[in-house]
């Protein structure tokens, strides 16, 4: 996996990422036009619309802004790991990650292998959100297929609503920035607003106030998105764990064995003082081997999707030889 790009400022679409420098192009035929202001009043100029012809998208119409420059250098620290397990916040995307919605009809979602493991340990061990790209009732169909009884212990689920795009963007297929600043500052928001009912409370007998627990704070130093696309976290390129594509081919085979990879990256991560700077050093590798606990898991659900194909299979069987009959 190649490095994702520490620039401090993206200025053109075809640096906006290492992965997909040079993939953005101008699209002639989207052409937007502006009117300029200088130097000639009423004067036509024409705006160019980038487009990446491999992922079907378009730069978004706001400019991606600048990294955030205190970023890098917490990231270039030297990884120091710690003795108690810190509590991590992840941000889970959905469609490519833990679900394949198939091109043809968006209802049918397929979970990624072993999901419910993977989402056991989050849930134990980790503060959990959701922030995908799809709209929300798109994103209703897919916790509804995979998180169960879980939702309700979602810290917020985010939907394509929480990009803060124009409404010209929103309804377009375009690139979209998980700026993880963006939840870091409604966290913390909430922090201060619950600080100020704690400071309103009513004083105890102990003359003590009772205080409402109040939201961690959450920062690149212990935060992880889990996404299949890095373009959607240069903006915190180091705190971004990219998994393959959980695309059509994947789903059939059932085979996939990449969310228990991400467990165990995950059991290393609750460990780091800062999450950012042991990802830089050590990035999540989808090649890696299999840890040898996980072999056999893996090989037990193989084994279980296929006692289900050969059951459904039989099961056809029965009925075309009864409707023959």
């Amino acid at each position: 996996m190649s490095q994702p790009s520490t620039r401090s400022s993206i200025t053109k679409p075809a640096l906006a990422h290492a992965a997909t420098k040079g993939a953005w192009t101008t699209h002639r035929g989207h052409q937007q036009k502006t009117t300029s202001i200088a130097p000639t009043v009423g004067t036509t100029q024409t705006t160019p619309v980038y487009y990446n012809a491999s992922t079907k998208t378009f730069y978004p119409s706001t400019p991606i802004r600048a990294i955030t420059p205190t970023y890098t250098p917490i990231a270039l620290q030297d990884p120091v790991t710690v003795t108690k397990p810190r509590t991590l916040l992840v941000v889970l995307d959905l469609n490519g990650t833990l679900f394949y919605r198939a091109k043809n009809n968006k209802r049918n979602v397929t979970p990624r292998p072993h999901l419910q493991a993977f989402l056991d340990f989050i849930f134990e061990h980790c503060k959990v959100m959701v922030w995908s790209s799809a709209q929300p009732h798109s994103v209703d169909a897919m916790l509804s297929c995979g998180f169960g009884d879980r939702v309700p212990k979602l810290d917020r689920v985010w939907t394509r609503k929480d990009f803060r795009l124009s409404e010209h963007d929103y309804n377009k297929k375009v690139l979209t920035i998980k700026d993880l600043e963006f939840i870091w500052d409604a966290i913390k928001t909430e922090k201060a607003s619950t600080a100020a009912k704690g400071a309103a409370a009513v004083t105890d007998i102990d003359g003590k106030k009772d205080l409402e627990e109040q939201p961690e704070v959450f920062d690149q130093t212990n935060t992880v998105l889990i996404d299949d696309s890095f373009d959607k976290v240069q903006l915190q390129p180091y705190n971004g764990v990219q998994l393959l594509d959980f695309d059509e081919d994947l789903a059939r085979v059932g085979t996939d064995c990449e969310l228990l990879k991400v467990r165990r990256y995950l059991e290393k991560l609750i460990y780091q003082k800062n999450v950012s700077a042991y990802m830089r050093v050590h990035p999540f590798d989808s090649n890696a081997p299999l840890h040898e606990d996980d072999v056999d898991i893996a090989k037990k659900n193989n084994n279980t999707e296929n006692a289900k194909e050969a059951d459904e299979l039989a099961d056809l069987a029965s009925r075309l030889e009864k409707s023959s009959i």
